[in-house]
């Protein structure tokens, strides 16, 4: 290979490493330069351009070792030293995951969205062979819809996310259609909480947030410096109570906890309204996110009943008996 035209030391460096990364077997130094052309003329002997692309060689080896990258040096039968950086010292190794393991980090990763897809297709990669074979086979296969689910979701996340951004930083008018009907909103600012993104706008004179994964399409976004921006604290839209937050209907459910658990941390994420003789209490708790109030409700156990509203009350009933009814089938 013909010597190029001088790149800059990164580059120098980067096609070094990437050169010794992709062989299979250690190459010696006249086998780098003349695969290369990075160093000296193929075949030249002239002493002072041989001194200085060795030296060229040397400082770029070490930077590589100071980027934290081992590159393996054999001495050959003939006494040359060749050089290579073996894949198995920064690719991971076989995890030997179970199936119920590989499930469950199929469903951590379905769960956190940060806008990006390398996450998702990391854990594609991870849970890919062998026993990933018995995840596949799992009947419905929910690990793999809930992956290439979130895969979707990220990818269309990633797409609104710089459009909001700008129209927020420039104060343009943005409308999008959100919970089946269209929204024109003054935008504020981007928020992230629990994995998700939020898009914190101000919607009929009202602040709210908006999770970027379930707009339904496209942004459209207005003319720069449409309004005046408004003075609102952006972290204090996003509650800290995980029942808050979600995209679902808005309720208030009512639900009575015995007195084993009335002074409990678990009970008291509800607001107390009425306190009985017996030691029990009930509470109100805003429920927009349904799998939060469950999980909620678990942690209670026999001891918390749901009195209202109905419909939550119905959903709940109906959830509690599929789940005896599995564990029933369960040939476990």
């Amino acid at each position: 290979m013909a010597t190029r035209s001088r790149p800059d030391a990164t580059e120098r460096v980067m096609e070094l490493m990437m050169y010794l990364l992709a062989r299979d077997v250690p190459k010696t130094r006249e086998e780098i330069w003349r695969d290369t052309g990075l160093y000296a003329p193929e075949g030249t002997t002239d002493r002072l351009l041989r001194q200085s692309a060795r030296a060229s060689f040397e400082r770029d080896k070490a930077l590589i070792r100071n980027l934290g990258v081992r590159i393996t040096e054999t001495i050959e039968h003939n006494g040359a030293m060749s050089y290579t950086i073996r894949r198995q010292d920064y690719f991971l190794p076989d995890l030997q995951l179970t199936p119920d393991e590989q499930l469950a980090l199929r469903f951590a990763a379905a769960r956190v969205d940060i806008g990006e897809t390398w996450d998702l297709e990391a854990v594609a990669k991870l849970t890919s062979a062998g026993a990933a074979a018995s995840v596949r086979d799992l009947e419905p296969p929910v690990a793999e819809v809930a992956l290439e689910t979130a895969a979707a979701s990220q990818q269309s996340t990633s797409a609104l996310l710089p459009a909001l951004a700008a129209a927020a930083a420039e104060r343009a008018a943005v409308r999008f259609s959100y919970g089946g009907r269209a929204r024109d909103v003054q935008p504020l600012g981007l928020l992230c909480q629990a994995g998700y993104w939020y898009f914190a706008a101000i919607e009929d004179g009202t602040a709210k947030t908006f999770r970027v994964d379930r707009m339904e399409g496209n942004a459209d976004v207005g003319e720069r410096g449409a309004f005046s921006r408004a003075d609102v604290d952006l972290a204090g839209l996003l509650p800290s109570e995980p029942m808050e937050i979600d995209f679902g209907d808005d309720l208030v459910a009512r639900v009575r906890i015995d007195a084993t658990m009335a002074h409990q941390p678990t009970a008291e994420r509800g607001q107390v309204v009425v306190r009985h003789d017996n030691g029990s209490v009930t509470v109100e708790a805003r429920v927009r996110n349904r799998t939060a109030f469950r999980t909620w409700l678990l942690d209670m156990g026999r001891h918390a009943v749901v009195e209202s509203p109905p419909e939550l009350v119905d959903e709940i009933t109906s959830w509690l008996r599929a789940l005896v009814s599995g564990a029933e089938t369960d040939p476990r």
